[in-house]
């Protein structure tokens, strides 16, 4: 690539601060999403505008910068991209991620998790390996789901019926089940093939702040309730994680 020409000899620098001026003017280039330019830079830092074009030649050279195809600046080049990738620090997985991540692979089962915000339904893991086959009902439909029935089993009767779009006597019916069961489930009603239990994740006072749901075919249902007390474990280990109010 072609140098940038400089009818003024630029002062000799230590390399030291050869380096720095470099970093200096990496900097201004990674402030600006458009590109900058030789003239900019100089400004920016108030060094020679003949010192400037010389690093900007030796970055460009060793593709730390790159010119715009207007040859109106400088943008970062391949190498700081390259660069980025290797200081970029893996992020520790949160207590919910570990916590779930480890029911899944324990019971080998379609995990979901939500989050109640008052009434609405949000579902904040939902796994990978098989998603909700419609989240959006999930979320705006609680007669739909065994999430949703938690949430519905919390309210008030005739709330809860205008919430869930259900009679009150299926609600009176989800509500007497999870108190006998402690567990809410549905069958066949989001997707004809599908079936899914929930247990509820609540704060120390009982509040009601989330539920996490084992989804399977309507034929394992029955026998997916051996996972209930590694559900409840999760749940609670969900809910020692959440911060006081």
């Amino acid at each position: 690539m072609p140098a940038i020409e400089s009818d003024n000899a630029a002062p000799t620098l230590p390399r030291a601060n050869n380096i720095a001026l470099a970093l200096e003017i990496l900097e201004q280039v990674a402030r600006s999403r458009t590109g900058v330019s030789a003239n900019d830079i100089s400004r920016a830092l108030s060094v020679p505008r003949a010192t400037v074009y010389r690093v900007v030649n030796s970055l460009v050279q060793d593709e730390f910068l790159l010119r715009r195809p207007d040859l109106q600046g400088f943008i970062l080049g391949a190498r700081v991209v390259e660069l980025a990738h290797l200081v970029t620090v893996p992020t520790q997985p949160s207590r919910r991620e570990s916590v779930i991540s480890d029911l899944r692979r324990t019971t080998g089962e379609t995990i979901h998790v939500a989050r109640f915000d008052d009434t609405r339904i949000r579902i904040v893991d939902e796994d990978p390996a098989r998603p909700l086959s419609d989240s959006e009902r999930v979320a705006s439909e609680p007669g739909v789901s065994a999430i949703g029935h938690l949430l519905l089993a919390e309210l008030p009767r005739r709330r809860a019926a205008t919430l869930g779009r259900l009679p009150a006597d299926e609600i009176d019916e989800i509500a007497a089940a999870l108190a006998v069961r402690d567990y809410t489930q549905q069958i066949g009603l989001l997707a004809p093939d599908r079936a899914c239990m929930a247990v509820a994740v609540r704060e120390g006072d009982g509040t009601l702040i989330g539920a996490i749901a084992l989804s399977t075919s309507v034929a394992r249902i029955s026998t997916a309730v051996r996972h209930l007390a590694a559900l409840r474990q999760a749940a609670a280990s969900l809910a020692e994680s959440v911060p006081s109010r």
